[in-house]
C-alpha cells in the first residue's frame, strides 16, 4: 500500500521500537473451543468463505460466541495485499498484548443497565451503561475521615468522546464525599500529560486515572508514579509501562472483528465481495487505531476481491479527517468503501463525500459504504437514517469503571485483577439485521447509551 513520505516517516517513527518484536509475534492466540473451525476455513476463500461464515449458526456458533469467534480468527494469506499489510504495519504485535479475559467476577451486561446522570463537564444527559460492574456504594469510601485525592489526566475537553469520558469520571468521584478529584487536560499534548504526571507525584496524590491517546509517551511517567507508590489506572487505551495497576480495556476487538463481518456481508447482499476501499485512521500507535484495524483486516483477508487503496492517520481529528478524505476522493476516482476507526472519521467521510458529488458514485450509482466506531448520537442517528451502514459501538462511559477500580485499590477494599475487561456489544445496523448468527441492534436499542449532544 502507498505511503506519503510524511506518513512513512510517522510509521518509522512510532514503530521503530517494537518492529523486533512485530516481524516475530505471532496472530493473537486463538480461541481454543474454535479450532477445529479455525482449521476448516484456514483452506477457504472468496465464496467458499462466506458460505463457511453463514453456516457458523448450523456449526453451533450463535449470540456472543458469533464476535468471539470473528476475534480470534486466524489471518489468511488468500488476500495478498491484506496479508502483507498486516505483516508490515505489526498488527500481531498489538493484537497479541492486549487484554483478553472474562469481565470481572462474571458480570453480564443487559439492555437497560445503567444509570442516567447530566455530566459534571458537558451538562449533557447521559446513561452510564456499566454502574453495576464493580459496583461501589455511594458514599465515604475506606476511612471516612481521611480524604482520598485522586488525579486524573486525559486529552480532552474539546473532544465530545473525551469530554463525556471525563464527565462519567467525576461522575463516580462526586459519589463519595471523601473523595477529592483533580481533572487536568493534556490537550492532546503528550508532553502536557507526562507533566501531569509528575504534578499528581508531586501533590503526593492517592491514585491517578489516565486516558493515553499513545502508548509510548505515557510509559515512562506512569512508571515513575508507580515507583513513587501512586497507584495508576489507565482506561481505554493502554499506556507504555504495562505493569500499571489495573487497565480497563474496551471491546477494540469486538469493534474491529464486527466491521469485517459487516462489511463481508453486505459486500454479498450486493451480489459481489469486491470493493476499493480507503482507511481512515487514529493516531498510528495508539491501541484503538492497531487493535481494531488489526481485527477488521483479519476478516477481510479470506477476501481477494478487496483493495486497499489507501490509509491516513489524524490526531482524534473530524478537520483532519475531512482533510484526509477530500485528499482520497481527489485521488482515487473509484471509492466503494471508507472505513474509519472512529466515528469522527465516518462522518467526516460522508461530508466530504456529499460535499463532492461522490456519494453515489460506485457503479450503477451505489451508494459509498461507510463503516463506522464510536457511538456518538450523531452517528447514531446517520446509522438509522440510512446515511452511515453500521457503527459498532465503543462508548467513552466506561471511566466511571476506572475510578472504582481505583478507589479499591487505594482504599484497599478489594483485590482488583490487573486486567479489568468490557463488555463486547453487538454492532448497530439501521434495522437489526442476523449477520453470521449475530443478531445486531438497532439505533433506538442503543442510542440511549450514545454519548454527546442531543440530535434534533
Amino acid at each position: 500500500m502507498a505511503m506519503t513520505a510524511k506518513k512513512l516517516g510517522m510509521f518509522t517513527m512510532v514503530l521503530l521500537a517494537t518492529v523486533v518484536l512485530a516481524q516475530t509475534a505471532q496472530s493473537a492466540p486463538q480461541n481454543a473451543k474454535f479450532q477445529a473451525l479455525y482449521n476448516e476455513v484456514a483452506k477457504l476463500q472468496g465464496d467458499e468463505a462466506l458460505k463457511f461464515f453463514e453456516s457458523l449458526p448450523a456449526k453451533g456458533v450463535k449470540g456472543a460466541d458469533v464476535i468471539e469467534f470473528f476475534i480470534d480468527l486466524p489471518v489468511s494469506g488468500a488476500n495478498a495485499q491484506i496479508s502483507k499489510l498486516f505483516k508490515d504495519e505489526g498488527f500481531a504485535f498489538y493484537l497479541d498484548k492486549y487484554p483478553r479475559g472474562n469481565a470481572y467476577d462474571n458480570f453480564q451486561w443487559k439492555t437497560g443497565m445503567g444509570t442516567e446522570i447530566v455530566g459534571p463537564f458537558s451538562k449533557q444527559p447521559l446513561k452510564l451503561p456499566f454502574t453495576d460492574y464493580v459496583p461501589l456504594p455511594a458514599g465515604p469510601v475506606g476511612d471516612a475521615g481521611k480524604t482520598y485525592k485522586i488525579g486524573v489526566t486525559f486529552h480532552g475537553f474539546s473532544h465530545p468522546w473525551l469530554i463525556n469520558w471525563a464527565d462519567a469520571a467525576a461522575w463516580e468521584g462526586k459519589r463519595h464525599p471523601n473523595v477529592q478529584v483533580k481533572v487536568l487536560d493534556a490537550e492532546f499534548d503528550n508532553a502536557k500529560m507526562a507533566a501531569h504526571f509528575d504534578t499528581f507525584i508531586a501533590e503526593k496524590m492517592d491514585g491517578i486515572l489516565v486516558w493515553p491517546m499513545v502508548e509510548a509517551p505515557t510509559g515512562p511517567p506512569a512508571k515513575r508514579a508507580m515507583e513513587a507508590g501512586i497507584p495508576v489506572v489507565s482506561v481505554d487505551r493502554l499506556t507504555g509501562h504495562e505493569d500499571v495497576s489495573s487497565r480497563i480495556s474496551g471491546n477494540f476487538p469486538a469493534n474491529g472483528a464486527q466491521c469485517g463481518m459487516y462489511l463481508v456481508w453486505k459486500l454479498a447482499q450486493e451480489g459481489s465481495i469486491k470493493a476499493k476501499m480507503v482507511m481512515l485512521r487514529k493516531p498510528l500507535g495508539s491501541t484503538a487505531d492497531s487493535v481494531r484495524t488489526g481485527h477488521f483486516l483479519k476478516v477481510l483477508s479470506y477476501f481477494p476481491g478487496i483493495q486497499v487503496l489507501q490509509s491516513y492517520h489524524d490526531t482524534d481529528s473530524r478537520e483532519e479527517a475531512f482533510a484526509n478524505t477530500q485528499a482520497a476522493l481527489q485521488a482515487f476516482p473509484d471509492v466503494d468503501v471508507f472505513f474509519g476507526t472512529g466515528d469522527h472519521e465516518a462522518l467526516a467521510a460522508l461530508e466530504a463525500s456529499k460535499m463532492a458529488n461522490r456519494l453515489t458514485s460506485r457503479p450503477g450509482g451505489k451508494k459509498i459504504l461507510f463503516i463506522s466506531i464510536d457511538d456518538s448520537k450523531e452517528a447514531l442517528t446517520n446509522v438509522k437514517q440510512g446515511n452511515i451502514e453500521v457503527n459498532t459501538p465503543y462508548t467513552p462511559l466506561i471511566s466511571d469503571i476506572g475510578m472504582r477500580v481505583l478507589l479499591n485499590i487505594v482504599t484497599k477494599k478489594a483485590n482488583m485483577p490487573h486486567d479489568v475487561i468490557t463488555p463486547n456489544i453487538p454492532m448497530v445496523t439501521q434495522k437489526g439485521d442476523t449477520i453470521f448468527g449475530l443478531v445486531t441492534q438497532t439505533p433506538d436499542q442503543w442510542y440511549v447509551y450514545t454519548f454527546g449532544p442531543p440530535m434534533k
